[in-house]
């Protein structure tokens, strides 16, 4: 890999470790504030029996259509069919596996070399071979390049590879931008006055689905 080419794809890699970094801190926030604010939404609905009567009501009633609606389609589904689209699935999933372990193999054996436990004491680089352990066991070769670039382990990179990383920042942008437009974390960052207001479209958004 040339100099120029080498620069580019460590740029994109510092891009999207920053950009996991990011995700992967407001996905843990926003599963801690859910239960604040469905604690804050019960509180509401405590001191408004009427809206509380009326909630109750509407979600019993989802939860019994949905039950309902399963078994009806469990029932339609076929002995035969499911064990069809099981074997199905696995052979999709064989082919990929083949299709990628064999360029990652490589690259692990070198950072097991340097990262694991019965090879260093280091606590921050056997931190780094478990990161790279679930990279590899999820067949995840944008992380496998950044783990590299941390060890300084040389790397061939491919166009498509660049594909690869270059699509993994799109979704994980788009992962905080969802995130950040849900009504759970508006409801966080807002004042005591917009929670209510928030709280309130909540409520009117599951009594009108």
């Amino acid at each position: 890999m040339n100099k120029i080419k080498q620069l580019e794809v460590r740029k994109l890699i510092k891009e999207l470790n920053f950009v996991e970094s990011d995700y992967t801190y407001k996905n843990e926030m926003v599963n801690e504030i859910e239960g604040l604010f469905i604690n804050s939404v019960n509180d509401f609905l405590d001191r408004n029996p009427e809206i509380k009567e009326v909630f109750d009501r509407r979600i019993n009633q989802k939860i019994e259509n949905i039950f309902r609606e399963r078994k009806e389609e469990i029932e339609e589904i076929s002995e035969d069919k499911l064990e069809f689209e099981i074997e199905d699935e696995i052979q999709e999933h064989e082919i990929k596996v083949d299709a990628r372990v064999t360029k990652l193999k490589k690259l692990y054996r070198e950072i097991v070399k340097l990262t694991h436990p019965d090879r260093t004491n280091s606590k921050k680089l056997n931190e780094i071979y478990i990161r790279a352990t679930k990279f590899y066991d999820s067949l995840d070769i944008p992380g496998t390049y950044s783990i590299c670039d941390e060890l300084d382990i040389e790397y061939e990179i491919e166009d498509k590879d660049l594909n690869l990383i270059t699509e993994k920042i799109s979704r994980l942008k788009e992962g905080i931008i969802f995130m950040e437009s849900t009504l759970t974390w508006k409801w966080y960052n807002s004042d005591d006055n917009e929670k209510n207001h928030i709280m309130l479209r909540y409520i009117k958004a599951r009594l009108e689905n």
